[in-house]
């Protein structure tokens, strides 16, 4: 091992002497239209853009950054990149070669998703002088770095499974409802879940018909580590007065959207609550002796009862008659 450590070092001084002499080389050797520029190797790094926000239109995000790197001396030189970019991926070229008092631009597209946490982020890109004229230098040259920052901003998607397509229910009959509710985000936070109602044909929710409400279902979704879900339950009211049939949709969504939109529109469940049959009194005579059945009278009492009503019918128009007549 001892030997492999001296023969390294060995190779690093061996290298360096050349270098060295390269340089010497080199500067002896540049024309003199050259004179003013770097003898030393050296490289010049910029980018276009300052600072970068992502923009979360699914559940990915990429932004480029434009990069030049500029060669000031006169002979050719490699130059190797890193990049520090924390939790984003990125891609960008790993190296390259630079001609003589030149430059080349370059592309580094950074990459987040939704498990890449809300906030700003330091970007640095470095690029270094490996070889100048095909002579390795990387001992003898230092990183030059270009630092931005990178914003992240909140991504979240939610969407609801609904247990049932649609209710149907009497006037004056609570309905009960049950749907799972999940989330991702990039931010660890607690979302409110509630119900709305929309009447068909509505392109938008508006305030509640009376004796429709919420008797019981608080839900809430925790998002932590990128997702969160909830399962909930919602038991409504409705009106027992109806004149005529109701219907609608029921809409479940959380707290970020105050009013929901109309049943077409949103992922629903269809509502119909029926109107209760106003049952017209019955008098009973005629239907299987309802009246006599109610005045506490037998089916063997009936004919009498008939026979004795006729009687008494008939003398009351005899009296009529009568009575008129002497007047």
């Amino acid at each position: 091992m001892a030997g492999l450590s001296r023969d390294s070092g060995v190779e690093r001084w061996l290298e360096a002497v050349l270098s060295v002499g390269f340089l010497l080389v080199l500067s002896m050797a540049v024309p003199v239209a050259y004179a003013q520029q770097q003898i030393f190797p050296a490289i010049n790094l910029d980018c276009v853009e300052a600072d970068i926000e992502f923009d979360f239109t699914t559940i990915t995000d990429d932004v480029l950054v434009h990069c030049t790197v500029e060669n000031p001396t006169a002979y050719s030189e490699d130059v190797s990149f890193e990049y520090d970019v924390g939790p984003m991926a990125v891609s960008g070229p790993s190296s390259m070669t630079v001609e003589a008092d030149s430059e080349e631009s370059f592309e580094v597209e950074l990459r987040v998703d939704k498990t890449v946490e809300v906030g700003a982020y330091e970007v640095t890109i470095s690029a270094q002088v490996t070889g100048a004229g095909g002579i390795p230098v990387s001992f003898i040259t230092n990183n030059e770095t270009y630092t931005l920052d990178a914003v992240v901003p909140e991504f979240i998607a939610c969407n609801v499974n609904y247990g049932q397509e649609s209710v149907t229910v009497e006037a004056g009959e609570e309905v009960l409802v049950s749907a799972s509710y999940s989330c991702e985000s990039n931010k660890n936070q607690s979302l409110k879940v509630e119900i709305h109602l929309v009447i068909d044909g509505s392109s938008h929710e508006d305030m509640w018909p009376s004796g429709f409400n919420v008797v019981d279902g608080a839900c809430a979704v925790i998002i932590s580590g990128g997702d969160g879900m909830d399962n909930c339950q919602f038991r409504i009211s409705t009106p027992s007065n109806l004149d005529e049939d109701w219907s609608g949709c029921l809409i479940i969504l959380d707290e970020r959207f105050l009013n929901a939109q109309s049943c077409e529109e949103e992922d629903s469940i269809s509502l119909t609550v029926n109107a209760k049959e106003s049952v017209a009194a019955s008098i009973g005579f005629g239907q299987n002796g309802t009246l006599f059945e109610d005045l506490g009278i037998s089916e063997d009492e009936e004919p009498y009862v008939i026979g004795g009503s006729a009687a008494l019918l008939i003398l009351i128009v005899v009296v009529v008659v009568v009575i008129r007549r002497r007047a």
